[in-house]
């Protein structure tokens, strides 16, 4: 009894036990390109354009009557241009109408993603998605990247993923490109981004973060709730079935990469609304043959992605998906609110978007961070872009359609 109480006298004396706390953050930043690659999209989209006699694609040619920047963009556009090199020339909108970009309008757009990064983010561990690469995150970390290192790969596609962290965490155990999800198989204008995996020891403990940029234009089964309609996962909607694709692979990364760390932490662009998945009926069918523990196999389909990610086997994947947080008046937070449940009316997502709101044209739903072992954090919070989110002139580009998404990790 004697020694139990002086143990409780020295741990008292002590105070509480110390514990680690780091702010991470996950911004896409929107086809983002280190200044060189810039200059020369800015050289190509500045040529003119003919229609090609054998086709009439549109192509760059010696003389003709548009530029890239006066050309029809969109997904299936009749222009010669490989998009896995270069951006399309209408990233930048106002109005509906084209920007033309110069080089000194990129160079402010990147002064202006410094700020936001410096004075709003400011996150001990950041991971980008849609950057060229390393040179294209060390020009805009704050400090000219002084106090950061950067790890990102090249090749691939010109929409890459990086993540940046403070020196003082220490030097990386492991920055691996996760292939899988890029589906190698996939012929190679199939195949969407791969994953990024970085693991550190901060004071002693194992940390590994996956970011990602899963494949785009599946977003909620609530967007159309008919078998195959837009959002089904689970349909013969072509992006959706791409998605499906990638479901495995991330599944194998979580099961394998979980064990043997202390805080596991998935974030990024899922392009996935999470929030709607996570609020189905536990009863509900997460996929059409089996349980979501089953080993995946031909002709399986996942309904949920979240569910099937988070099926707590093995018990050390068992991921927490925070909560987000927005920013603004009332009006703004109410609609952040209910986004998480339903999908918003028109008007209501033009006013969550804009000005008013949080400043980004993608303002929630995209972006997550989960959390799984010993690291906690009760939200995630958004920043809100305000007049520097959207272009509104060919001076003023406007930083990303993403906000970018913050929490206070702790173990």
């Amino acid at each position: 009894m004697r020694r139990l109480l002086v143990a409780t006298l020295v741990a008292l004396l002590a105070g509480p036990a110390l514990s680690t706390e780091l702010r991470l953050a996950t911004w896409n930043l929107g086809w983002h390109m280190d200044l060189s690659l810039a200059r020369t999209w800015i050289d190509q989209c500045s040529r003119p354009f003919a229609p090609s006699p054998k086709d009439q694609r549109w192509a760059p040619a010696a003389e003709g009557p548009l530029t890239g920047w006066q050309l029809k963009w969109g997904r299936d556009a009749a222009i010669d241009w490989d998009i896995g090199k270069l951006p399309p020339c209408d990233v930048y909108q106002v109005r509906g109408q084209i920007v033309p970009v110069t080089p000194e309008a990129y160079a402010q757009r990147q002064r202006q993603v410094t700020e936001v990064l410096q004075r709003q983010v400011n996150a001990d561990i950041i991971a980008f998605q849609e950057v060229s690469g390393r040179q294209s995150v060390l020009e805009v970390l704050p400090g000219g990247a002084a106090d950061f290192e950067v790890c990102s790969y090249e090749g691939h596609k010109v929409q890459r993923l990086a993540i940046a962290w403070r020196k003082r965490l220490g030097a990386a155990v492991s920055c691996e490109t996760y292939w899988p999800l890029s589906l190698p198989q996939a012929p190679n204008k199939d195949q969407p981004r791969p994953g990024l995996a970085l693991t550190l020891k901060v004071d002693g403990k194992l940390l590994r973060i996956l970011t990602l940029h899963l494949k785009s234009s599946c977003v909620s089964p609530l967007e159309d709730t008919r078998p195959d309609g837009r959002g089904q996962l689970d349909g013969q909607e072509p992006n959706c079935l791409v998605l499906q694709s990638q479901v495995p692979a991330l599944e194998a990364w979580l099961e394998a990469q979980s064990a043997e760390v202390d805080t596991l932490v998935m974030l990024g662009d899922f392009n996935r609304d999470l929030a709607h998945e996570a609020r189905e009926p536990l009863t509900a069918v997460v996929r059409s043959d089996g349980k979501a523990t089953d080993p995946h196999h031909l002709g399986n389909r996942v309904r949920n992605l979240w569910r099937e990610l988070n099926d707590g086997v093995p018990a050390a994947s068992t991921l927490t998906l925070l909560d987000v947080a927005c920013p603004g008046d009332a009006t703004t937070q109410a609609l952040c609110s209910a986004a998480k449940s339903r999908r918003l009316a028109r008007d209501e997502y033009f006013r969550l978007s804009g000005l008013e709101g949080l400043g980004c044209r993608n303002p929630i739903g995209l972006d997550h961070i989960a959390l799984a072992g010993a690291g906690r954090a009760v939200t995630a919070s958004k920043i809100a872009l305000g007049t520097m989110g959207p272009a509104s002139s060919a001076s003023s580009l406007g930083t990303s359609d993403h906000c970018p998404l913050v929490a206070d990790l702790k173990w």
